[in-house]
C-alpha cells in the first residue's frame, strides 16, 4: 500500500478558525484531561447507540509492535507538514517506542453520512463524518443526548503528545455499508512555501487519499480495512458497526495510575449506565484492557460507594421514596430525588490511593437528565460518625419544557448546570430553583435538626425523631461490599440468610417510645429448630455503643420478636421451617437512638 497522502489546510481568502481557536473549544474543564477524554467519548458513544441496544466500548493502551510502528511511520504519516512547528509530531514518531489509547465503540452508528463538508443534504442523513472529522464545534443532534463533537474531540487531540489521532469506522451512507479510515492533527497556525506560493495555514491537517481536488478523503473499502489491521486495530463487520480512535502518544500524568484513574473515571461518570437494573437499551457494556493485561471493570454495586447511589437511582426511577422538588411560580414539577443511606463499606483498592475521585465518606447527591448521565455532584454534610455515609440521585423531569431548561444551561462539557447561561424566564427559574432546593437538601440531610428550628419541647418529637433514626440506621437491605446482607441471585441454590435489620418507624408502647425494625428472612428449611437471636445497640452521634457502655438508661432488651403468626417476647425466636419479614420491637431511651442486631442461630 503506497503512503497516505496529506493535506495541510491554508486560510481561505473570507477566513478560517486557527487551529488555536479549536483548541480553546476545551476552555477549563473541573475535571483532568483522562476524565474529560473518557466522559466526552463515552457520552458520544451512548448517543450513537443503536438497535436497541446499549453499546460496547473498548479502552486499551497498548505499546505497537515492530511492523505497526513501520506502518505508522512509512505508510500512515509518512508525509510530514512543513516547518519547525511540527516537530513534535516526529519526536512522537521517530524516537523510540510508540504507545497509543485505544477508544473503540460497537453497535453504534459509526461515522456515516457524506465526507465532504461541502456537500449538499437532503437534511435526513446523518452529517457524523464530517461533524467529527471535518467540522468545527458541530453538536450531536441526539434526543437528550450528552455528547458534543467540537467540544468532546478537542479533547482526544489534547490528549495526544503530538496532538494526532487516527480514525477507523464502519458505518453507513444513503443505506450503505462504508468502510473509512484517516488521519487527523490539529497544531498551530504557522506559514509554508516559497515565493508566491508562500501561504498561512490554519494548523490542521489530514491524511487521507487525494480527492483530485486539493484535497484529501478517507481510506475506503478493502484499503482501510488493510491499514486498520496492520495497525492492530479491533476487527470490524458490518455486523459490529462503530468507530475506533486511537490517540498517538497520549499524554499521562507521570503519577497517574492509568488503570484505577480509567476504572474510576468511568465508573464515577457512568454509573447509572452500568448498575445491573439498567435496561439493556440504555446499558454500557465496558472493556478495559491495559498493556495486554484484561482489566476487570466492578459493578456498581460492587464499588461502594456506588451501591448506595445505585439504590438512590432505582427509587428516583420508580418513585419509591422520592422526594418531589418543584416550583411554585411557575408551577412544575422539576424532578425527583431519591437518598438512600447505609453503614461505611470498604472502598475498592482504586479508592484507597490519595489522587482517587472517589469520597472517603459519601455526601453527595448526583445529577443528571432522563438520559441518565452524570451531569455533577452536589456535595453535601457528611454524617458527624464516619462510619456511615448517604448517597442521592436528582433526576429532571422529562416534561420537555423542564429537561429543555436543564440541557441549555449546560456549558459544552456537560458538566454543570449553570443558570446564568439562561435568558431570564422560566427555564432559568426552574433550573436555580432545583439547584437551591438540592442544595438545602445536601446541607440538611445527615443533620435534620439544623433546620427544625427551636422550640419549647424537651426533646424531639416522635415525627422527628424518627426523622432522625432513618438518617442514622439503613433503612433497606443493604448488598454491596462491607454493607451485610443477604438473599440470593437467580439460578442459584437458595441457601438461609438473613438481611440487615431496616428501621421502619417508632411506636409508643406503654407509654415507652419503640423502634420497629424488620429484616428478611431466607430459608432452605433444613434445621426445624432454626432461630433468630436479637441483640439491641445504642447509636449516639451516629456511632455504635454497647449498652453497658452508654452513659444513658437502656438495658439492650427486646420486647417483642414476630415472623407471621409465630409470637416471642424476649431476644430470641424459634422459626424452624418458616421464612418471611421478621418484626422486631426496641424500646428507646430519651437521649440516643438504638438499632439491632440479628443472627441466626442453628440446632
Amino acid at each position: 500500500m503506497s503512503a497516505l497522502d496529506l493535506y495541510s489546510e491554508p486560510f481561505a481568502k473570507t477566513g478560517n478558525i486557527a487551529a488555536e481557536g479549536f483548541r480553546k473549544l476545551l476552555g477549563r474543564p473541573a475535571m483532568n484531561l483522562l476524565q474529560t477524554v473518557i466522559r466526552e467519548a463515552l457520552q458520544n458513544s451512548l448517543d450513537a447507540a443503536q438497535n436497541g441496544d446499549g453499546p460496547e466500548v473498548l479502552l486499551r493502551t497498548r505499546v505497537l509492535n515492530e511492523d505497526e510502528v513501520r506502518v505508522l511511520r512509512s505508510q500512515v504519516f509518512a508525509r510530514r507538514p512543513e516547518g519547525e512547528r511540527h516537530a513534535d509530531l516526529s519526536e512522537a514518531l521517530d524516537n523510540g517506542p510508540i504507545r497509543v489509547f485505544e477508544i473503540a465503540d460497537f453497535g453504534t452508528t459509526g461515522l456515516g453520512g457524506p465526507t465532504r463538508a461541502d456537500a449538499p443534504t437532503d437534511g435526513e442523513e446523518d452529517l457524523d463524518f464530517v461533524n467529527f472529522m471535518r467540522n468545527v464545534g458541530a453538536a450531536r443532534d441526539t434526543h437528550q443526548g450528552g455528547g458534543t463533537y467540537g467540544y468532546g474531540k478537542t479533547s482526544l487531540y489534547a490528549l495526544s503528545g503530538c496532538s494526532t489521532i487516527f480514525v477507523d469506522t464502519q458505518a453507513r451512507e444513503r443505506g450503505q455499508s462504508v468502510r473509512r479510515a484517516m488521519g487527523c492533527r490539529i497544531g498551530e497556525a504557522y506559514d509554508a512555501g516559497s515565493g508566491s506560493e508562500r501561504r498561512r495555514h490554519t494548523g490542521r491537517h489530514w491524511w487521507g487519499r487525494d480527492d483530485g481536488e486539493g484535497g484529501v478523503d478517507p481510506l475506503e473499502a478493502g484499503e482501510a480495512v488493510a491499514i486498520s489491521a496492520a495497525l492492530g486495530l479491533p476487527e470490524r463487520t458490518t455486523a459490529r458497526e462503530g468507530t475506533t480512535i486511537v490517540i498517538i502518544a497520549p499524554i499521562f500524568d507521570e503519577q497517574s495510575d492509568v488503570r484505577n484513574d480509567l476504572i474510576e473515571t468511568v465508573l464515577w461518570n457512568f454509573w447509572p449506565r452500568m448498575c445491573r437494573s439498567t435496561a439493556q437499551e440504555k446499558r454500557l457494556a465496558l472493556r478495559l484492557e491495559i498493556d495486554g493485561e484484561v482489566v476487570v471493570v466492578p459493578d456498581p454495586e460492587d464499588f461502594p460507594p456506588l451501591d448506595l447511589f445505585a439504590r438512590a437511582l432505582e427509587g428516583a426511577r420508580h418513585g419509591d421514596e422520592a422526594k418531589a422538588i418543584t416550583s411554585i411560580r411557575p408551577r412544575k414539577h422539576l424532578g425527583q430525588l431519591s437518598i438512600r443511606r447505609g453503614a461505611r463499606a470498604d472502598r475498592h483498592v482504586s479508592a484507597l490511593r490519595k489522587r482517587s475521585v472517589i469520597p472517603k465518606q459519601s455526601a453527595h447527591i448526583a445529577l443528571m437528565r432522563p438520559v441518565e448521565l452524570i451531569v455533577k455532584y452536589v456535595h453535601g454534610e457528611p454524617f458527624p460518625d464516619g462510619r456511615f455515609e448517604w448517597a442521592g440521585v436528582f433526576i429532571c423531569s422529562d416534561e420537555e419544557e423542564v429537561e429543555q431548561a436543564f440541557a441549555d444551561s449546560e456549558p459544552p462539557a456537560h458538566d454543570d448546570w449553570v443558570p446564568q447561561n439562561l435568558p431570564t424566564g422560566a427555564a432559568k427559574s426552574y433550573v436555580n430553583i432545583a439547584l437551591t432546593r438540592l442544595s438545602e437538601e445536601a446541607k440538611t440531610y445527615a443533620n435534620p435538626l439544623g433546620a427544625t428550628g427551636g422550640g419549647n419541647e424537651r426533646g424531639p418529637s416522635l415525627a422527628s425523631t424518627a426523622s432522625i433514626m432513618g438518617k442514622l440506621l439503613e433503612k433497606a437491605s443493604a448488598t454491596g461490599p462491607g454493607r451485610g446482607g443477604g438473599g440470593s441471585r437467580g439460578g442459584v441454590k437458595k441457601l438461609k440468610s438473613l438481611s440487615a435489620p431496616r428501621f421502619v418507624r417508632l411506636e409508643m408502647a406503654d407509654g415507652v417510645r419503640t423502634a420497629i425494625f424488620e429484616a428478611d428472612l431466607v430459608n432452605d428449611k433444613s434445621d426445624p429448630k432454626l432461630r433468630i437471636v436479637a441483640e439491641p445497640y445504642i447509636v449516639i452521634d451516629g456511632g455504635m455503643a454497647a449498652a453497658a457502655d452508654a452513659s444513658v438508661a437502656f438495658d439492650g432488651q427486646v420486647t417483642r420478636m414476630a415472623l407471621g403468626v409465630l409470637q416471642g417476647t424476649s431476644g430470641a425466636l424459634e422459626v424452624g421451617f418458616n421464612e418471611g419479614t421478621v418484626i422486631c420491637h426496641v424500646p428507646m431511651p430519651e437521649s440516643a437512638a438504638v438499632g439491632v442486631k440479628l443472627f441466626l442461630k442453628e440446632g
